[in-house]
């Protein structure tokens, strides 16, 4: 397996894949509303304006030349999407692209002290593994259920 940057080129292969890994393990834990609103998020021209504007930065897990992973670091601290095929979770793809976010963020300020996320309610467990800590308890924003979470660097 390999991470690499993702590129304006991929974005579309990454969105699709954030979106079918969101429907397929996630949208049920959402009411209608907040699956609306995390489409709204992910749509193409949002994240191209990010990645344009050096707002968000996208790494993608490759086995050969199949996308199986995607990372969204945002802001040089946050994590905004993290998502593996269904089929490939549970074998550190996750933890591996965490890892190249936040070398990636470490390589642009090396005085970062933490990553943050806002962990969807099937991501928490997953997240905790990894050594992400919860900050607060589960809230809902837009009718989006997180919990935020961060680790030490």
């Amino acid at each position: 397996m390999q991470i690499c940057k993702i590129d304006m080129r991929q974005l579309d292969k990454a969105l699709e894949l954030v979106w079918k890994v969101f429907e397929e393990c996630d949208a049920e834990d959402y009411e209608q509303i907040g699956v609306q609103t995390f489409q709204h998020f992910i749509r193409w021209e949002n994240m191209k304006e990010m990645l344009s504007r050096g707002e968000m930065v996208f790494f993608g897990a490759f086995e050969g030349s199949r996308l199986i992973g995607v990372i969204a670091m945002r802001s040089g601290f946050h994590i905004s999407l993290l998502f593996v095929e269904r089929q490939y979770q549970r074998m550190g793809v996750a933890t591996r692209l965490v890892r190249r976010g936040a070398a990636y963020c470490l390589e642009r300020n090396p005085e970062l002290r933490q990553i943050t996320v806002n962990s969807s309610p099937k991501g928490r467990k997953a997240y905790e593994a990894m050594g992400f800590h919860k900050l607060a308890p589960e809230q809902i924003r837009d009718g989006m259920r997180y919990t935020p979470m961060r680790i030490d660097v």
